[in-house]
């Protein structure tokens, strides 16, 4: 009976997932959902509704912290955005793009930003967004240029000191933040000059007709571009390599454009702190990319975090996933502890059609797996982290394609989502 309630709440779960995505429904209210049915369920199998809402509280507790932190990420973009630190970094390299270089170029400098900013979203929506802009001018296939920007906006989002997902694997895993970054740089070699040689090779077959300064001076109109500004990613990065709390270099890193907001761009206090809260607001059209940050722009995140996280309180403390996890242990015996991570990472993004609830479903079905919690969350870096982003439906991908106007057949050429797993399937091939 308890049998066929498990495999009954589950499926209701998939269900309600697949009629949100297919409608347009924003994937939040699925979550909602389905924290009742799982709550139902507990209760169902013989705990008290008190005992049901402790299952919940156990799931969040261990990530108070990183929901702080995604708060904090949130006023940093914001105010790095209003005192000039991305418009500056987007203007001084942009120019850098020959039309010869270009589709390697877009995947660098998206490199670049997502490390700076710790966002696959946020990367998309500056850099992404202008190099799109500027292939449309070039004549470069959209597609190609697409999948070169998504690429680079997933390089930093898995890899960079202020990344919401390394923050969070981190937390769930509880392992240490740092020794995760550094962990992150065995597997990351390779697969990036792979993707640079293939963009590279490929930008030689694709005719370009140039480019246009037309952004970077619109950019130079709107923000006083002094190199001043960059001092607070200089400031991140340096407290970053000393091994600094992660949370008081994001602190370090609002702090320092504080002053910027206002000695240097011309900001009041009052404007500051709304832009800390709701975000930047572009002063004109052309540099609408810009927009976003603040504590609103993390709203959504904070909310899904939430509700992920009491998911896997009650899938913890009760029996809802035993009959998944004994096919992920029968799975797992055939191939390898990463092989298996990868098939579940697959499967969870497809479903849970967002980057952090599949890092927390896959994360549950294979924590067990690795033979260290370091191991398994570069496994996690390396599978969940990535393969969220190539899934069609997916907020994870789908999201920064269309805020830098590309087409979604683009995540079909981000290459560095693919080379990533694939370089660590061939390294356990070679050393079996």
């Amino acid at each position: 009976m308890q049998k066929t309630l498990e495999s009954l709440v589950l499926g209701l779960f998939v269900l309600v997932l697949i009629v949100c995505v297919a409608a347009g429904v924003p994937t939040a209210y699925a979550l909602v959902v389905g924290l009742a049915l799982f709550c139902v369920y507990a209760w169902r199998v013989g705990n008290s509704p008190r005992r049901v809402a402790a299952m919940c509280w156990h799931g969040i507790r261990p990530i108070r912290r990183i929901l702080g932190m995604l708060l904090a990420v949130g006023v940093l973009t914001g105010l790095w955005r209003a005192s000039g630190v991305i418009p500056a970094i987007v203007a001084y390299t942009v120019p850098l793009i020959t039309p010869s270089l270009f589709v390697v170029m877009t995947f660098l400098l998206s490199c670049l930003v997502s490390v700076l900013t710790g966002t696959s979203f946020g990367t998309a929506a500056t850099m992404g967004a202008i190099c799109i802009s500027i292939a449309a001018s070039m004549d470069v296939p959209l597609v190609l240029a697409g999948g070169a920007a998504l690429s680079g906006a997933f390089f930093g989002d898995r890899w960079s000191p202020i990344s919401t997902s390394a923050l969070l694997v981190a937390s769930i895993t509880g392992t240490e933040f740092y020794r995760n970054l550094r962990n992150m740089l065995r597997t990351v070699a390779v697969p990036t000059v792979a993707t640079c040689l293939v963009f590279l090779v490929a930008g030689m077959f694709v005719p370009a007709s140039g480019g246009s300064a037309d952004t970077v001076e619109a950019l130079r109109g709107a923000f006083n571009l002094n190199p001043i500004v960059l001092a607070p990613p200089a400031l991140v990065f340096l407290l970053a390599l000393l091994r600094i709390d992660i949370l008081f270099v994001l602190v370090a890193g609002i702090v320092s454009a504080v002053p910027l907001c206002m000695g240097v761009q011309g900001m009041g206090l009052l404007e500051v702190a709304r832009t800390a809260v709701l975000g930047f607001a572009a002063p004109s059209p052309e540099t609408s990319a810009l927009a976003g940050g603040g504590v609103a722009s993390m709203v959504s995140a904070f909310g899904i975090v939430c509700i992920t996280s009491t998911y896997a309180g009650i899938f913890e403390e009760t029996d809802l996933l035993r009959g998944v996890e004994g096919a992920v242990g029968a799975f797992a015996a055939r191939v390898s502890p990463f092989a298996a991570t990868l098939g579940i990472a697959v499967l969870a993004s497809a479903i849970s059609c967002n980057q952090t609830l599949a890092i927390m479903l896959t994360h549950q079905l294979s924590r067990d797996l690795a033979a260290s919690a370091e191991e398994h969350a570069l496994d996690l870096e390396d599978s969940v982290v990535l393969v969220a982003g190539l899934v069609p439906w997916s907020i994870a991908g789908g999201v920064p394609l269309a805020s830098m106007g590309a087409p979604v057949e683009s995540m079909a050429l981000a290459v560095f989502l693919y080379a990533v797993p694939l370089w660590r399937l061939v390294r356990e091939r070679l050393s079996a």
